[in-house]
C-alpha cells in the first residue's frame, strides 16, 4: 500500500479512536495525529517512504539487512514498542489515553492494509508464545501497490471519514 492510503488510514481509525476515548475534538485530534503517524512508522524500512526519509541511516540499514516488509518493523512488536511514545502526551496533556490507543490502531492498520497486497506480512515472527507455523506465515492477499483502484477508493473514503468525525466532534463542543 502506498503512504497516503497507510495515513489516511491510520488518521480516520486514530481519530475514531480518539473521539471514544477522548475528550471531544482534543481526543478526536490527537487520535487523527497519533494514529496517522504510527500507521507510517512501519515503512522506515523503506528509505523512499516517509519515514524512511525522516529516519535515513536507520531505513538504510533496515532494508539492506532485511528487506522491506521482512523487517522486524512489520509486526506486531514494533506496533507496540513505536506506540510508546504515545504515551507521553497522553500522560502530560489529555489524560484519556487517547493517543496510545490510537497509535496501536493506526500501527495495525498498517499491517493489516499491507497483509491485502502481493508481497504480504508476517505480523507475529517475534512473538516466541505463538504457535511456529503462525509466525512463519505470510498473510497476503492479491492487491498491487498503488496499481488497484481499491486502494484509491479506500484511501479517499478514509480522508473523507476523518473530516467527517473532526467536524462532528468540533460541532459537538463548540457549536
Amino acid at each position: 500500500m502506498l503512504g497516503i492510503t497507510h495515513g489516511a488510514a491510520g488518521m480516520f481509525l486514530g481519530a475514531l479512536a480518539g473521539s471514544a476515548w477522548g475528550r471531544g475534538t482534543s481526543g478526536t485530534a490527537w487520535g487523527a495525529v497519533a494514529g496517522g503517524m504510527a500507521a507510517l512508522l512501519p515503512d522506515v524500512d523503506h528509505p523512499g517512504s516517509a519515514a524512511g526519509r525522516v529516519l535515513r541511516p536507520l531505513s538504510v540499514y533496515l532494508e539492506e539487512r532485511w528487506g522491506h516488509r521482512d523487517s522486524p518493523t512489520h509486526t506486531v512488536l514494533f506496533v507496540l514498542l513505536a506506540a510508546l511514545p504515545f504515551a507521553v502526551p497522553w500522560l502530560l496533556f489529555d489524560h484519556s489515553g487517547a493517543p496510545f490507543v490510537a497509535a496501536v490502531i493506526g500501527g495495525v492498520s498498517h499491517i493489516a492494509l499491507d497483509s491485502r497486497t502481493k508481497s504480504g506480512v508476517r505480523p507475529w515472527r517475534y512473538l516466541r508464545f505463538i504457535p511456529r507455523r503462525w509466525r512463519e506465515a505470510v498473510i497476503r492477499g492479491d492487491l498491487e501497490t498503488g496499481k488497484s483502484p481499491l486502494e484509491w477508493i479506500l484511501t479517499a473514503g478514509f480522508l473523507v471519514g476523518t473530516a467527517i468525525l473532526v467536524c462532528v466532534n468540533f460541532s459537538k463542543n463548540y457549536i
